[in-house]
């Protein structure tokens, strides 16, 4: 029996051991779980509070001045923090009660932004969670779900950043502000201070009224469901979703359609969420907004301008053009986006540059420049005394292309110059044109042309040196050339006046005289050993006034492009050689703050390595020669004594464009002048002009040495006064035969001819970078020119070796001749071998 009972209760003891095991075992789980709980609430609260742990907390006056305040004008700085001005602003906003505005507008908002507004303290704590996770997850983009209030805060106290720390402080700002004002406050606020885009004015407008009245020509309160629905959904993308352009001018129907589209999305939402019927849901989808869309006004109204643009409207113009660049790609950024995503996407750019343009003008921005206050007043007061010696002044009357009608024209001979600092790229000052009222094109930093002889040392003598092709003491043919161009015409150059040498020039001296033919031949050179020159210009930030095909023409190495670069961009790069090497990018804005003193931009320079410190005070020391020696030689004189002047001039084709380019060891001018206008009547060297105004390139000479020795004497430590550039240790003299460029020595030449340089020959000296050494003596010894050029610069050398008789050369030269007729293939060879190619 007993055995019986204990096989009767076998089953039930078991059964109870089950689950008291199962009891006790998802106690454990559960104790694990609420530990693991409260071990990730801890860490999330460390986390959330290691982010917000230095904000600080508006009181409810800051709030309420933060929240409500939406016109704060920007300003523009010197570089030391003195007022330039205030940028204008056309933005149109007025505040209205809550009670003011239609009750389908607050629906429309609550269902399609926040249809909990009404029960939250400020935020909802499972989109809280969402974030913390992905953040713990490893992502790094916030996940979205903000609260109206959030919204506001976001607008009104923080930037567009996309992160965890800015989204944590968005938290704690949005709960902070619904403890201090209700919600009825918090909806009037929202809706008197979001963006709407433009209106049919082209303003920039913001708060519903504005909205109401700029778009369907009605207050907030009259707004019908239909219209109320497409103004609900447009402060989430403004700028895409407005139904104007920046003129006033109604956007395509493509383009509307952004706009309908996000109507509809609101409609649906407060169907949802019950605000309205389906009879409400169904007329108001089918309502032709379009036709309620109020037509452009063009009227002006200049209330909302200051006198900033003014007093300096050539600087005012250009931190304006630089600051909404700097501040569209700060809001793709902050989006998480990429540039080029953007701009592949017409829809988005325009949404960005609106945003960014609004941004600048109207968010109490602080827009610190580079430039220097009193640098600039001296460089604009000497274009004033300067600018009607530059040329005479170009009248006549012309037919204006897009309306055909005739039009008197009245243009002066413009000027743009930059002054930078060497080392760090900063824009001190600049002239951006003679008379604003009279021309408003920014000749300094937006106006590209020709640069001519300007280019000799970037594009073709610095790359030779670097690559080892040809040092100071290399020989150069400057002799005749002719060379074919892409169009199947021939190219005859000669250098300025005409004037060949028919002789081999040092590259020092070509240089220094700004020789064409001895440039075209060295360029061919580098052209024939595959240098990549097109990469030195992209380096030097010249590529972009450059197109790739034209690196092909060997005219590009006198500056023959079609488009060419800024005068910004080529005091940059020319202030290379003055920097070691490392090229700069000259920049004009040096930060940005928002009303809080947040930094938002802070200019961080990139040095790019263009060329070796060896390079660089080499070709600054061939350019010191073009003072001392050479083209400018005439002008040395006039020059502040105690500065290490490097100087480099230009002209283009038909004296259309004239440049000059200096530094000294701590700053780089490169000034241009010419006509807006480039026709074959607008030049600097008509009948009339050399004899009432002198030579172009002395009226030029003349401005920029008067406005360089002003300044130098102004700023002498700025401007590297008694300072010498420094010359690298691996920088080297060696002598060389002058004539060749070579060591001394003995070797053959063409036709059994065979020379000996080694004793009593002219010797020189010069400088040579790193390693390399004067190449031993051979033939040929020169770059460029054709073979009987080089046999009859090497006659006074030649030893008789093989006849000895002293019509040997004229026998060599006459059987050369004898050759090319009997054979014209061979000749052609030759030709394309030791000459400018076909």
């Amino acid at each position: 029996m007993k055995k019986t009972a204990w096989k009767d209760h076998s089953f039930t003891f078991y059964l109870n051991v089950f689950f008291k095991a199962l009891k006790r075992f998802f106690s454990i789980i559960l104790i694990i779980l609420l530990v693991s709980l409260l071990i990730v609430t801890g860490i999330g609260a460390g986390y959330f509070v290691g982010l917000v742990e230095d904000t600080p907390i508006p009181d409810k006056q800051e709030f309420a001045s933060a929240i409500n305040n939406m016109e704060e004008k920007s300003t523009l700085t010197f570089n030391n923090g003195d007022d330039i001005g205030t940028l204008r602003t056309d933005l149109v906003r007025t505040n209205i009660p809550l009670s003011d505005i239609s009750p389908k507008v607050v629906e429309g908002l609550i269902s399609t932004e926040d249809e909990n507004f009404f029960n939250h303290s400020g935020v909802v704590p499972a989109a809280i969670m969402r974030a913390l996770i992905s953040q713990v997850i490893g992502g790094n983009q916030s996940s979205g779900g903000s609260t109206i209030t959030q919204q506001l805060v976001k607008q009104r106290l923080l930037t567009n950043e996309v992160s965890m720390e800015r989204k944590a402080k968005e938290i704690l700002l949005s709960l902070r502000l619904e403890y201090f004002f209700s919600k009825e406050q918090i909806l009037e606020s929202y809706l008197n201070v979001s963006p709407y885009g433009r209106n049919h004015k082209g303003e920039n407008i913001a708060g519903i009224e504005e909205a109401a009245q700029g778009v369907f020509g009605v207050s907030a309160k009259e707004l019908n469901l239909a219209q109320a629905a497409y103004l609900v959904g447009m402060p989430q993308n403004p700028y895409s979703y407005t139904p104007y352009n920046q003129d006033g001018a109604l956007k395509s129907d493509d383009e509307l359609d952004y706009g309908l589209t996000r109507s509809r999305e609101v409609l649906n939402r407060m169907y949802l969420e019950d605000m309205i019927s389906k009879a409400e849901y169904d007329e108001a989808k089918d309502y032709d907004l379009k036709a309620d869309f109020l037509g452009q006004d063009t009227s002006e109204d200049d209330d909302n301008n200051d006198d900033t643009s003014e007093d300096y409207p050539f600087l005012y113009q250009a931190l304006e053009k630089e600051a909404s660049e700097i501040i569209y790609n700060h809001l793709i950024e902050a989006d998480g986006l990429s540039i080029n995503e953007v701009n592949q996407d017409e829809e988005l750019v325009n949404s960005y540059r609106q945003e960014a343009d609004s941004m600048m003008r109207n968010n109490g921005l602080t827009i610190q420049s580079t430039v220097d206050g009193d640098i600039y007043d001296t460089m604009n007061q000497t274009i004033n005394d300067y600018y009607q010696s530059f040329g005479p002044v170009y009248s006549g009357n012309e037919t204006d292309d897009e309306t055909g009608e005739s039009q008197d024209i009245k243009e002066p001979v413009q000027n743009g110059s930059v002054l930078i600092e060497n080392h760090t790229g900063r824009v001190l000052g600049f002239i951006g044109g003679v008379d604003f009222d009279m021309s408003q094109v920014d000749h300094a930093f937006s106006s590209r042309r020709s640069p001519g002889s300007s280019l000799k040392p970037l594009l073709t003598y610095a790359p030779a040196i670097e690559e080892g092709i040809a040092f100071p003491s290399t020989p150069l043919a400057d002799t005749y050339m002719r060379a074919k161009q892409a169009d199947g015409s021939y190219y005859e150059p000669s250098n300025f006046g005409v004037n060949i040498s028919h002789d081999f020039i040092t590259a020092r001296e070509a240089l220094a005289h700004s020789l064409n033919n001895p440039t075209l031949y060295l360029y061919n050179e580098l052209l024939k050993q595959g240098v990549d020159v097109q990469s030195y210009m992209k380096k030097l930030g010249l590529n972009q006034g450059i197109s790739d095909d034209e690196y092909e023409n060997i005219a590009l190495s006198l500056g023959g492009t079609s488009t060419g670069p800024t005068v910004e961009e080529l005091a940059g790069a020319f202030a290379t050689f003055s920097n070691d090497g490392q090229y700069i990018a000259p920049y004009l804005i040096e930060s940005i703050t928002d009303s809080n003193g947040q930094v938002i931009y802070k200019h961080e320079s990139k040095p790019v390595q263009v060329f070796s410190p060896d390079t660089a005070y080499i070709t600054s020391d061939m350019l010191r020669d073009v003072v001392t020696d050479g083209t400018w030689s005439p002008y040395q004189g006039q020059l502040n004594d105690g500065y290490d002047w490097a100087v480099k001039s230009g002209t283009s084709e038909d004296f259309r464009d004239l440049w000059v380019s200096g530094s000294t060891t701590n700053v780089t001018m490169t000034s241009w002048i010419g006509y807006d206008n480039i026709t074959e009547s607008r030049n600097l060297y008509d009948d009339a002009s050399p004899d009432t105004y002198g030579q172009p390139g002395a009226r030029h000479a003349k401005y920029w040495i008067a406005l360089m020795n002003d300044l130098s004497a102004q700023y002498p430590d700025m401007f590297g006064a008694n300072e010498t550039r420094r010359q690298p240790e691996s920088v080297h003299e060696e002598s060389v035969v002058t004539k060749t460029g070579t060591k001394p020595g003995a070797f053959q030449g063409p036709y059994g001819t065979s020379y000996d340089i080694s004793s009593n020959v002219e010797m020189t000296t010069d400088l040579f970078p790193g390693d390399a050494n004067p190449p031993k003596a051979q033939f040929p010894f020169a770059i460029g020119g054709k073979v009987d050029e080089l046999i009859d610069a090497l006659e006074d050398y030649r030893q008789s070796g093989n006849s000895g008789t002293e019509n040997t050369v004229q026998q060599i030269l006459s059987d050369y001749q004898k050759r090319r007729q009997e054979n014209e293939e061979a000749r052609q060879a030759l030709y394309d071998a030791n000459s400018q190619t076909d």
